[in-house]
């Protein structure tokens, strides 16, 4: 993740052919409408929404820019986040967690003032994910440290056997997580911290992304390989294959529109109908702006938030070195997609 991910620029090229693929007969639903300038400098990861508190949670480099949702005003940061991945909200609790990768931190905050309460050691963490059955915060890594969301205090530790990008959690006390270097995803006893069951995702190259729709019992999980593996989250089956945007980051799922969301570092989202449980059609290819790969889905607006920037090159300090990407300063922003 634009850390950046190595592997973007591999499959870039690609990922251009295969984005560009869209059903004729399905017009756009969505499209890019407004852009939240934020500026500064420094990279970004993950971003999250507050549907209830109409909040996003925007990782940039160093802290976490807090924005509002449907106007894009600053409403705020959460400092001292070095090397932030993501932001995971318990509105229940009225806290917030940021997952630091640059000291192996995590940063637990009151939503309200965004003052922060304290920061907890854990083992170097990416992708959080707030877990509502168990109150349980699950900052991800090989062996995940596990924080009861009450108190910030540890729990215990979830040894995945893999490297874990994103996670989801059925609310009835199970979490699955993608490893991304085994082609699989872990189902997680939220209570016993435990990895139940593997599931692996045949055709799909280093699953990235996931969502899951608890009425139909189905998980989304992106792959690498321009494509979405939908499994049967009981049962651990893959039940379809579609086409996809490439160079996936991030996902979402409207259960009520049956419509699954793909964004993708080559500027495009994808837009994929449930037909049924066990069928799918791409339907829309929604052009957004290279390098947004990570999304937030609005739940009360259906809108679509996309964090991105400029990249430029510059000498790399080994002249035998091709060019190094970085950040143009002060092109830092936030895309709304809107249906």
């Amino acid at each position: 993740m634009i850390s950046m991910k190595s592997s973007l620029l591999a499959w870039l090229s690609i990922a251009l052919v295969h984005g560009a693929v869209a059903s004729a007969s399905d017009p756009s639903t969505y499209h890019l409408n407004d852009r939240y300038k934020i500026g500064g400098e420094g990279t970004w990861d993950y971003i999250a929404i507050d549907s209830v508190a109409r909040r996003l949670y925007v990782s940039h480099s160093s802290q976490v820019e807090v924005l509002d949702a449907d106007t894009g005003r600053s409403i705020g940061i959460i400092a001292d986040t070095p090397g932030v991945h993501g932001t995971a909200i318990a509105s229940d609790l009225k806290r917030g967690f940021t997952s630091n990768g640059g000291d192996a931190s995590v940063t637990i905050f009151e939503t309200q003032h965004l003052k922060t309460i304290k920061k907890v050691t854990v083992n170097r963490p990416d992708f959080i994910l707030y877990d509502p059955f168990s109150k349980r915060v699950f900052p991800m890594s090989e062996k995940a440290t596990v924080l009861d969301a009450k108190t910030g205090d540890s729990v215990g530790k979830v040894n995945l056997g893999g490297k874990p990008e994103a996670a989801v959690s059925d609310g009835r006390g199970s979490v699955y997580v993608n490893l991304a270097d085994k082609g699989a995803v872990a189902v997680i006893d939220v209570q016993s911290l435990t990895v139940t069951k593997t599931y692996p995702v045949d055709r799909c190259l280093s699953p990235h992304s996931l969502a899951i729709d608890t009425s139909s019992h189905r998980l989304f999980v992106g792959c690498l390989n321009a494509s979405l593996a939908v499994l049967d989250a009981n049962s651990g089956e893959v039940v379809a294959h579609q086409l996809a945007c490439g160079g996936v980051d991030a996902g979402g799922v409207d259960p009520e529109k049956k419509l699954v969301f793909l964004s993708c570092a080559e500027g495009v989202v994808s837009v994929i109908h449930q037909l049924s449980p066990d069928s799918y059609e791409l339907v829309d290819t929604v052009k957004t702006e290279l390098w947004a790969r990570t999304m937030a889905f609005d739940s009360a607006t259906k809108k679509i938030f996309l964090p991105t920037a400029d990249m430029e090159t510059v000498a790399s300090p080994d002249p035998n070195q091709p060019p190094m990407w970085r950040v143009t300063p002060g092109s830092f922003r936030v895309l709304v997609v809107s249906p």
